[in-house]
Order: structure tokens, then sequence, then C-alpha cells
């Protein structure tokens, strides 16, 4: 069995595309008040915004658009991000109550490879 590249190595010779932010920047301190403005007319949303489990991300803070994009691609205006868990009756209702009130155009799902065939009610 060939070895691969051990972790160390690996990181060793990564380079990101881009400078990190500096180690004191605080990503969620940072879109906190857009995500607050964003959901002021509706409390139940601000409930999500100050507990942590929902944030807006603005197209102003997406970067630039890579060249490998189609030129008819379109950003979104903004992006909405609802922490939740897979079996909880309580983030049903919360991606609920979020849709509703964003009413979005798009809605990405992540679920990990373990969940992936099961059967939910």
């Amino acid at each position: 069995m060939a070895a691969g590249p051990t972790p160390s190595a690996a990181a060793a010779s990564f380079r990101p595309p881009i400078p990190p932010p500096p180690p004191c920047f605080d990503y969620r301190a940072a879109v906190l008040a857009d995500t607050r403005a964003a959901a002021a007319g509706n409390p139940a949303l601000a409930g999500l915004v100050e507990s942590g489990a929902l944030v807006r991300v603005p197209r102003r803070r997406f970067g630039p658009v890579p060249a490998w994009r189609p030129p008819d691609f379109v950003e979104p205006d903004e992006v909405w991000i609802l922490g939740t868990s897979h079996l909880s009756p309580d983030s049903v209702a919360d991606v609920e109550l979020v849709l509703r009130a964003v009413q979005p155009d798009n809605v990405v799902v992540e679920l990990c490879r373990s969940r992936q065939g099961h059967a939910f009610p």
C-alpha cells in the first residue's frame, strides 16, 4: 500500500489563494450587523440570529467571481445560513420559519454520507 503525504507535509505545501484574515478577526461579529438589520422586521428571525443559528452573508462579502464561471452566472444578492440538527423537530420549525420569512429562490441542504438513503418521517 502506497503511503500518501503526511498531514503536516500536505499542510506545509498548501498555500491559500488569498491571505487569511488576521488572527483577531471575528467573522460572526463582522456579519452580525447585516444579519440583524435584515431580520429586524421579523422577531422570530431575530431570535435565531441572536442564538447564532442564522447568519446572512451579503454579496459584497463573497469575494470575486472566479474566472471559470460562465458569463451568464449571477451571484445571489445574499446567502442565509441556518444551523440545524438533522432530526430535531425544533430545526424543522426553524427551517420553515426562515423559508417563509426569506422566500429564497434556492435552498441547499447539507446531508452527511452516513444519512444518505435513510428515510426520515
